[in-house]
């Protein structure tokens, strides 16, 4: 079962039988049955989060999802006043029940507090890139929610809430600790961070990140990706696994993680503009984010994806739902919609990241950045940018979805969770 990398798998070759076979728990057998469905149009109801004007922001992007420590979802995302340089503040909505609903906008980092730290007092400040992570074996500080972040893709910093995302810390820079004098752009995620829970790495803290090698902050290449490791509940950050293959044709770029479960890493990473095939690539870390493999000898940090992870040139988002199941999420370069950044997909792995399907569309129109949450053992969350789909732009608004096994199938093992 599954499509071999660099096959692509036809739309709605998903069998039942054969999911149901392969999977090992009963649970991950219910969600391979939602996703496994017609790969063609299942669009899922979905709950705005922020919508573009709200409280006096003209547009908000760049998502990230997590669950707190007393079980509120946090949705953060950048507030801009228009484009990627624009003023920019990091905020967040919070829900209570799953994603039902949200409550009014906090604002986490307000770009004018960071004005000091420039001479040019006129200057318009972004913040952005959040990528948040809760570190679940800080004994001292339990449920600690971590949320690093970068100023003007160039500077890069941490703060911390012990209270679920209610007040947080004074922020820290970290610009030295992790990021090399010749590298220009910066970002950490954007998408949610891990905390490792295999030994010898247990409790570590992997921040997937990238980096332009040109002038400071400004989005140009060589592009690599790189992962900030903590391994002392964020007491001190520093590089570890660092993508320097700058002419290999593969621009690594925004960049997402799952650790598997022999406890080695899954990297996939958006592929900006580069030559190799296809427009994502991936490695595997077999040292707790130290290092990258690409597992073949003609690349050497990142090799190419082809086929069914047909995503544009765009973020996407890793989850593991269940011991056998891992998610992807993003558009779909070959959705009904066409070209581009539209049409929200789910795709899926049984084989631990080995081979990939296609799961539902769940959203048809534009859509794309994304990030996902767990929810329980047979839901997940999807929270990404969308547009409607007889307009172009995929910025509209951020909205939430929850994929469920009733949703899409009537399949008795779902049924009786």
């Amino acid at each position: 079962m599954g499509a071999p990398i660099g096959r692509p798998l036809a739309r709605g070759a998903g069998d039942d039988s054969d999911l149901m076979m392969n999977s090992i728990i009963v649970l991950s057998a219910c969600f391979l049955a939602c996703i496994s469905i017609s790969a063609t149009r299942a669009d899922v109801p979905a709950t705005v989060v922020f919508k573009a004007g709200e409280d006096g922001y003209k547009i908000f992007r760049i998502p990230a999802i997590v669950r707190a420590a007393n079980n509120d979802l946090l949705a953060f995302c950048e507030a801009r006043e228009g484009g990627d340089a624009s003023e920019i503040d990091l905020v967040l909505k919070r829900s209570s029940d799953d994603g039902k609903t949200w409550g009014k906008i906090e604002v986490v980092q307000e770009s004018d507090d960071f004005i000091s730290l420039y001479a040019d007092k006129d200057r318009k400040m972004s913040i952005g890139n959040p990528a948040p992570v809760v570190d679940q074996m800080d004994f001292d500080h339990p449920g600690r929610l971590w949320l690093p972040f970068t100023l003007e893709n160039d500077r890069v910093f941490v703060t911390y809430s012990d209270d679920s995302g209610e007040t947080w810390s004074i922020r820290r820079e970290i610009t030295k600790d992790v990021k090399k004098d010749e590298m220009g752009w910066y970002a950490t995620g954007p998408v949610h961070a891990i905390q490792l829970q295999h030994v010898p790495y247990r409790g570590r803290l992997v921040i997937p990140s990238d980096h332009g090698m040109g002038g400071d902050g400004e989005d140009q290449g060589p592009y690599g990706a790189h992962a900030i490791l903590s391994d002392d509940h964020g007491k001190t950050w520093r590089i570890g696994a660092l993508d320097e293959t700058y002419e290999d044709g593969l621009n690594a770029n925004e960049t997402t993680v799952v650790e598997l479960n022999d406890g080695s890493l899954y990297f996939n990473t958006r592929d900006q503009h580069g030559k190799a095939p296809g427009t994502r690539g991936e490695s595997w870390s077999m040292d707790g984010g130290e290092s990258f493999d690409s597992r073949d000898s003609d690349w050497k940090a990142f090799r190419p994806i082809k086929g069914v992870l047909d995503l544009p040139v765009v973020q996407g988002a890793l989850l593991r739902v269940s011991e056998n199941l891992i998610v992807l999420s993003g558009p779909d370069e070959n959705g009904p919609s066409g070209k581009g950044r539209s049409d929200m997909r789910i795709r899926y792995s049984t084989d631990e990241a080995e081979t990939w399907q296609d799961g539902p569309i769940i959203h048809t129109g534009p859509a794309a950045y994304s990030d996902m949450v767990l929810l329980s053992e047979s839901s997940v969350g999807l929270l990404f940018e969308a547009g409607s789909p007889n307009q172009k732009s995929a910025y509209q608004r951020i909205q939430f979805s929850v994929i469920e096994c009733e949703k899409f199938h009537t399949s008795t093992i779902c049924r009786n969770l």
